[in-house]
């Protein structure tokens, strides 16, 4: 009898460090992420350094004005809505915002190719997701491990 209850306290204390050892997924730094998007892009569409100088201040400017309307649409698709009158009212205005999402790319678009060559702002477009696509695919590596991912490719 001892020895059975010594196998199994072994047997979870083993587990335990084990899990205590499994890496710990780093925490999400934003400033870390914009300076990493910078220099990608930066020698993806080899911008100098005063064009960088230049068109970055648009470009962050554009992607906070974004979050903030994207994070208003999360919250009203995230909200729960009493009837049809409602959800009506919810669905119209995430279009609005959608609308002002759109409109706030353009002319940020703009600003930019006035910064610098359109040619550039457009290498910049595509290097940007270009970067989002490895990181998509990186986030789907790191999920393999798993048998049934719904991600993962047969």
């Amino acid at each position: 009898m001892k020895r059975i209850v010594f196998l199994i306290a072994l047997i979870a204390i083993s587990a335990t460090s084990i899990r205590a050892q499994e890496p710990k997924a780093p925490k999400f730094d934003p400033q870390a992420f914009r300076q990493h998007m910078e220099r990608a892009l930066t020698q993806e569409a080899c911008l100098t350094t005063e064009e960088a100088n230049a068109v970055f201040p648009i470009y962050n400017e554009m992607r906070e004005k974004q979050r903030a309307l994207g994070e208003q649409i999360r919250t009203i698709k995230c909200a729960t809505y009493a009837d049809d009158k409602e959800s009506q009212k919810a669905v119209m205005k995430i279009k609005e915002l959608q609308i002002d999402l759109a409109e706030t790319e353009e002319s940020y678009y703009k600003k930019m190719c006035k910064a610098i060559p359109a040619s550039k702002v457009l290498k910049m477009m595509l290097a940007e997701d270009k970067l989002h696509r490895r990181m998509i695919q990186g986030a789907r590596k790191g999920h393999e491990h798993q048998k049934d991912h719904k991600w993962k490719r047969k």
